[in-house]
């Protein structure tokens, strides 16, 4: 055998005797850790148990192969390697390798299947597990969005409640206000018409006083009895009972009408009034409503305008079915911020005197509401300083 055959014997020998003691190495390892490695799961301690079958198969071969190649070197007697090299004997690593692979396949067939099948079970059922959490998980949901929802209705049910009973107060507080505004207010003419009718009744006839206290007294009537019909007819028009009696008039008579029954309060006041119109102007409207209109803004006019001021009504044309009355005054106007609500119920503006006039809010209210239900429009133009005109239309009669 040349020096370099023999070499590569040695190397042979001792590659195998190496591989020897590493499996022996890993063998022992296992063998003190197998009670610890059998708490794993089943499919990892059956691969354990395979590498384990596998080692030892592994190591017996090595032991087998390593022997003959350290005989065939010269460390051991040539007779050993003539043993180990007997056909005969060749087929005992095969033999080896044979059993080993019959007990592995035993061992998967008997554990790694079974506790594969075991496996796949598992992940099926925590899939079906999964699938009904997430099911529970979106009805929960649906019933989450559903809780909220609701919470939302009952939020804007509450806030719906809240503003009503925020209405309700103002409204609780507006009816006070015109209760106490009614009964302060009337007290006035009230007060006119008793003293008048005391004075008639204890003295005697005076042509110079007895006239003056019944015109006293029946101004003080005519105004409460203003303030009362203001009160009815608003809660017949807001009610929509309101009856109205049509009628083709003379625009003049109503206005000249009114002008009669203010005319003591302007004298008192020393207020002229002015009324500038034409003959044939003619209305189609109910001839009461009109009058009373006039009434009201004319009282409103009185109230604001200074003592010795001036009041002007004029008629004038505003297209060919319209006809367009305006009361004008030189009192101290409306700020600017008062004029969007100067027609609200109980709204008055405390700018400057009222000239001892009373009022309960509601008369430019119900001019308002009277000139709509004639067909007609309202409204004012007033600036600080230099007075106020308020306006109306009403459609005009229709001749042939």
């Amino acid at each position: 055998m040349s020096l370099t055959s023999q070499t590569y014997g040695y190397i042979a020998a001792g590659l195998y005797w190496v591989l020897i003691l590493c499996w022996l190495l890993i063998l022992v390892f296992y063998w003190r850790e197998h009670r610890r490695l059998r708490t794993l799961e089943s499919i990892v301690g059956t691969m354990l148990v395979v590498v384990f079958l596998d080692g030892a198969r592994t190591l017996l071969e090595n032991v087998y192969f390593g022997t003959v190649y350290t005989a065939r070197a010269g460390i051991l007697p040539s007779d050993i390697y003539e043993l180990l090299s007997d056909p005969q004997l060749v087929i005992v690593p095969k033999l080896i390798n044979l059993a080993s692979a019959t007990v592995i396949i035993m061992v998967l067939v008997r554990q790694w299947f079974p506790a594969m099948r075991d496996e796949l079970d598992r992940q099926r059922q925590t899939a079906e597990l999964y699938e009904q959490l997430q099911k529970a998980h979106e009805s929960m949901q649906a019933a989450h969005d559903e809780l909220t929802k609701a919470h939302g209705e009952l939020r804007r049910t509450h806030e719906e409640l809240s503003h009503t009973h925020a209405e309700l107060r103002a409204a609780r507080e507006a009816q006070d206000a015109l209760t106490h505004m009614i009964v302060h207010d009337m007290r006035t003419p009230l007060t006119s018409i008793i003293t008048g009718l005391q004075t008639v009744q204890q003295t005697e006839y005076d042509p110079e006083i007895t006239p003056e206290m019944v015109d006293h007294a029946l101004t003080g009537a005519n105004r409460l009895l203003l303030m009362v019909n203001d009160l009815l007819d608003i809660s017949k028009m807001e009610s929509g009972m309101m009856t109205l009696t049509p009628d083709i008039f003379p625009v003049k008579q109503p206005i000249d009408v009114a002008v009669t029954l203010v005319g003591p309060l302007a004298r008192e006041k020393g207020i002229t009034i002015e009324v500038r119109h034409e003959e044939r102007d003619e209305v189609q409207a109910d001839r009461e409503l009109v009058r009373r209109i006039m009434v009201n803004l004319l009282g409103n006019a009185l109230k604001y305008a200074p003592r010795g001021g001036q009041i002007n009504v004029a008629v004038e044309r505003s297209g060919r079915a319209t006809l367009r009355i305006s009361v004008s005054d030189n009192g101290p106007g409306i700020p600017p911020e008062h004029q969007s609500r100067i027609f609200d119920k109980f709204h008055q503006v405390a700018n400057g005197e009222n000239n001892g006039v009373p009022s309960t809010g509601l008369g430019l209210t119900f001019c308002k509401m009277a000139v709509e239900v004639l067909g007609g429009d309202i409204g004012v133009q007033s600036a600080l300083g230099e007075g106020s005109t308020f306006y109306f239309t009403l459609p005009a009669a229709v001749t042939d």
